[in-house]
C-alpha cells in the first residue's frame, strides 16, 4: 500500500474529501427530507382538541304543538372561503375543543370553537 504524499493530481486526499463532503451533504439533505415530510403530514391532521370538555345536559320535558310553516326565503349569497387545509380557524376568545350533548337518546359529540 502507498504512503499519502501530496503530487501534483492530488488525489487520494481531495478523494477522501470529496467523498467526506458528499456523504455529509446526503446526511443533510435526509434530515431536511424528513423535516420537510413531518411538517407536511403534521399539517393535514386535525387541531389537538381542547384541554377542556363541555357538557351540557339536555332535560326532558313536553312537546309542543308544531308551529305553522314559514314561507320560503330567498338564497343568500355565497359566503367566503373557508381557511386551507381544512383547519379550524377560531374567532378571538374562543378555542378548538369536544362539545358534548346529552339527551334521552345518547351522546352527540360535536368538534367546534368553545368560549
Amino acid at each position: 500500500m502507498r504512503d499519502w504524499t501530496p503530487s501534483a493530481k492530488g488525489s487520494t486526499m481531495s478523494t477522501r474529501i470529496r467523498v467526506t463532503a458528499l456523504m455529509a451533504t446526503s446526511l443533510i439533505l435526509a434530515a431536511a427530507s424528513g423535516a420537510l415530510v413531518t411538517t407536511a403530514i403534521g399539517a393535514n391532521s386535525s387541531p389537538p382538541p381542547a384541554v377542556r370538555t363541555v357538557t351540557v345536559n339536555v332535560q326532558n320535558g313536553t312537546q309542543g304543538p308544531a308551529g305553522p310553516a314559514g314561507p320560503k326565503g330567498d338564497t343568500g349569497p355565497q359566503g367566503p372561503p373557508g381557511p386551507p387545509g381544512g383547519a379550524v380557524s377560531c374567532p378571538a376568545g374562543f378555542e378548538p375543543g369536544d362539545l358534548i350533548i346529552n339527551h334521552p337518546g345518547g351522546q352527540v359529540t360535536i368538534y367546534g370553537c368553545l368560549q
